[in-house]
């Protein structure tokens, strides 16, 4: 859920607080916060006290109000703006707003005026498969419940989903295993799914690197023979190309098998898993470049439309590899004041040691405020931060004694699904519109 930020002016406080009493008693008002002002100089001192990131999303006022605000600066500050009318008024009559007319009506209309957050950036370089990683600062934060949600409504709506849990301690397997156990595959080949891909990738790219190399030693000596020089020395490291599942065999190297092969299809989550590594230490010991590798194998494999990326709350190799090869993020963090902290104390120390890093990454990051109760307590880390979204507090997973119970709740489903929404319109037309989803054929959520 996006809370919009509406301004009302109105000179009756009467009017007002009809306005507010309805808005706070209603569901649809749950998705607006209005500040509300009667005197002008308390509305102008208020806008000028703005910054771009506290800009209201709209501003509803009585011409008295509007109109001077609209010629010292408000038309060119992009706020979007209704003027309340009695009628009477001959201008901006597409932008009027009749004053009196059920409060349900009005508050639509006010919902339907908002301006839609910014669109983030992402670096899609043509692909068909969007990869979304998801973050945070903080462990607990929910971040495996909200990528495994994401890929389950994903793939409610027809979407061909990749859920990849990276994180050190999988804690997926008690809420997946009796999917993963239902599978018709033989348990021994399907246990052992991302360790096979993980090796077959380090092979395939020893094999081209050994290729490139003897290649090389040949075109120097043949160089040598010819009395040219080279500009390749035979101690110089090559960078290996990206591997792909598709990728043609022109130097006699076989490819990687398809990544059917490897994934398992889970019927509760509607995606497809690895079935979690039994050997921590083959995840230990995954860099930075092997995690990029099987993005970009997953990525190119032509099987998948959404990777779901969940990795640790920490820094590590993987962590930047999901940072390098994702095309968006969704990061986490709790309305709490230690989270807060860590929030910033997290962008504070990417940005002394990482900025190139950090700087595309929060280009293409939406931030979620996670376990929702109803309003935010603590201020944000940083002046230049925005909430995006906000995902529900749900009690009755404080004590899980039942799988199925995490991922069977209507009312963090529906917000989730509006978080997908924000995240698809990428793969479409480019407009964020809250709480739609992009139809694809006949794929909607």
């Amino acid at each position: 859920m996006i809370v919009l930020k509406t301004v009302l002016v109105a000179r009756d406080k009467d009017y007002i607080r009809a306005w507010l009493d309805y808005a706070q008693s209603s569901p649809a008002g749950d998705h607006m916060r209005f500040t509300a002002f009667s005197q002008l100089e308390a509305f102008t001192n208020y806008m000028t006290e703005q910054e771009e990131r506290d800009l209201p999303d709209l501003i509803i006022a009585e011409p008295e109000f509007l109109n001077p605000w609209l010629i010292n600066g408000g038309e060119a500050s992009g706020i979007p703006w209704l003027m309340l009318s009695e009628g009477h008024e001959g201008e901006h009559e597409n932008k009027q707003l009749m004053k009196y007319q059920p409060l349900s009506t009005l508050l639509e209309a006010a919902r339907n005026a908002c301006r839609q957050p910014k669109s983030k950036k992402n670096q899609r370089r043509g692909q068909e498969t969007l990869c979304i990683g998801v973050l945070s600062a903080s462990a607990g934060s929910g971040k495996t419940a909200v990528a495994m949600h994401m890929a389950k409504q994903l793939g409610l709506a027809g979407y061909a989903v990749l859920y990849l849990n990276l994180e050190t301690l999988d804690s997926t397997f008690p809420f997946l295993e009796k999917g993963l156990r239902q599978t018709h595959r033989h348990h021994a080949e399907a246990e052992t799914g991302l360790s096979r891909l993980l090796y077959d990738l380090k092979m395939r790219r020893r094999e081209v690197n050994s290729g490139q190399i003897q290649g090389q030693r040949k075109g120097q000596e043949r160089g040598s023979h010819q009395g040219r020089t080279t500009n390749i020395n035979i101690g110089e490291k090559v960078p290996a190309p990206a591997i792909s599942g598709n990728e043609a065999s022109n130097d006699g190297i076989a490819p990687c098998k398809a990544a059917s092969e490897y994934v398992i299809s889970h019927e509760a989550l509607k995606s497809d898993v690895f079935w979690p590594l039994t050997n921590r230490k083959e995840m230990l010991q995954m860099s930075k470049g092997d995690t990029t590798d099987l993005i970009r194998y997953l990525t190119d494999c032509g099987q998948y439309e959404l990777l779901i990326l969940d990795g640790d709350s920490g820094w590590d190799e993987r962590s930047e590899g999901i940072m390098e090869a994702a095309d968006t993020f969704v990061w986490l963090v709790e309305d709490d004041i230690a989270a807060m902290h860590r929030w910033g104390q997290w962008l504070y120390h990417a940005e002394r040691n990482r900025p190139d890093v950090i700087e595309s990454v929060l280009e293409r990051t939406y931030f979620v405020i996670n376990k929702y109760r109803e309003q935010l307590l603590n201020p944000l880390p940083r002046a230049d931060l925005r909430v995006d979204a906000v995902l529900p507090y749900i009690p009755s997973w404080k004590q899980l004694n039942q799988e199925e119970v995490m991922l069977s709740s209507p009312i963090f489903q529906r917000e989730v699904k509006r978080l997908c929404a924000l995240l698809v319109q990428t793969m479409g037309d480019e407009q964020r519109q809250t709480g739609q989803m992009v139809q694809q054929e006949s794929r909607v959520l």
